[in-house]
């Protein structure tokens, strides 16, 4: 027989293992024994064969877990950027308004100025008339006051003064 692994069943046997089993079973052991090395060796093979298959489970699970997280990575810097860039587009577009809105007070604050330079001007033009209308009109007056006494004067001389008695 060559030396090297037999296949019977779930187990493997191996040539030595049977020389082993052989001179026990020679030495008067019952089949009991027998049986029970034959057990010990199936036990071993499928402790193997677990631990294999846990070890193949242990594997495609961190893969599994190793793309997740990959994905899960990808996923997160890409909404990161996306996050970045509107913010960025926030802030641009808020600095526009803010120009905007800067603009359209200097444009206030000038009119306003504007308007308080013109009332300054008409202010001083129409306390300017009003001297000027009252001094006109002081004129106005005195000239009235010279036509009266003028007046009573050109009476008194045409008019003889009554008798007093």
């Amino acid at each position: 027989m060559p030396r090297g692994k037999e296949k019977s069943g779930d187990f493997d046997l191996v040539d030595d293992d049977l020389v082993i089993m052989a001179s026990q079973a020679s030495n008067g052991s019952d089949d009991a024994a027998l049986e029970l090395a034959i057990a010990e060796k199936f036990m071993a093979s499928k402790d193997k064969k677990r631990k294999d298959q846990q070890r193949k489970w242990h594997v495609s699970a961190r893969k599994a877990i190793s793309q997740d997280t990959t994905d899960s990575k990808e996923t997160m810097a890409s909404a990161t950027q996306s996050a970045k860039e509107l913010y960025q587009a926030f802030t641009i577009h808020h600095a526009e308004e803010e120009d905007r809105i800067r603009a359209t007070w200097s444009m206030i604050f000038e009119e306003a100025r504007k308007l308080q330079k013109m009332s300054k001007r008409l202010h001083s033009a129409i306390v300017n008339e009003g001297e000027e209308s009252e001094a006109k009109q002081i004129k106005g007056m005195g000239k009235a006051q010279e036509a009266v006494l003028e007046t009573q004067g050109v009476i008194d001389f045409i008019l003889p003064k009554p008798i007093e008695l």
